[in-house]
């Protein structure tokens, strides 16, 4: 029986901390952690965090210039870069620099060439106009306060037919309904959003009018 409390109370304290996280990343920027990037790594969190299926459904294409948002140690970016060789290349734009040494430490480990890092707000102007064929963040856009212009940061950088791909967890504390996730979009000009998966686990999709 008192196992049975120590689970609930775990819980409780989880579904607590999770709350006033949510709340807090409305007002100040608050990122995963760098000391919890752990977490974020390894087979298990493969699988816990759908690695494979988010990866399938963003459809990556041999060629491409590829920017993610916010890839912390690189659970996807690493792999995205492998996605689009021949010629393609991929850059990680985070705001934290423990996160970029990680994601680059756990490149050259796996002699990973065309993968570059960026360290900045995605909320401000880091590249060129039309400079990337694909843009995309997993789990990222609650942890930005100035939500609307990051999605005008990707507009901008994107290529006219250019793609979007915004992937939201449930539960994770940042989480974004479809519903805010396609209006953002739409707001600053992204258009044809297709939503695969359901509320738990979703990828939205969409395009940069040509």
């Amino acid at each position: 029986m008192t196992l049975v409390w120590l689970l609930l109370g775990f819980a409780l304290a989880f579904i607590g901390v999770g709350i006033v996280w949510r709340y807090a990343s409305r007002r100040w920027q608050l990122p995963c952690p760098t000391w919890f990037a752990w977490s974020l790594e390894g087979g298990l969190a493969d699988k816990v965090a759908g690695t494979q299926t988010t990866l399938e459904r963003i459809a990556f294409k041999p060629g491409g210039r590829v920017l993610e948002i916010g890839p912390g140690p690189g659970r996807l970016l690493v792999h995205a870069a492998k996605r689009v060789l021949p010629g393609g290349e991929v850059v990680g734009l985070d705001i934290q620099p423990g996160m970029l040494e990680r994601l680059e430490a756990r490149a050259n480990a796996e002699g990973v060439k065309n993968l570059t890092t960026k360290l900045g707000d995605a909320a401000v102007e880091h590249f060129p106009a039309a400079s990337f064929d694909l843009v995309y963040m997993c789990t990222v856009l609650g942890e930005i306060p100035d939500r609307r212009a990051a999605i005008a940061q990707c507009f901008r950088v994107l290529k006219p037919g250019g793609r979007l791909s915004i992937t939201e967890i449930f539960p994770d504390p940042h989480y974004q309904s479809r519903a805010t996730v396609t209006r953002l979009a739409t707001e600053v000009g992204f258009r044809d959003g297709v939503v695969l998966g359901s509320w738990r686990f979703f990828t939205a999709n969409f395009v940069k009018p040509a």
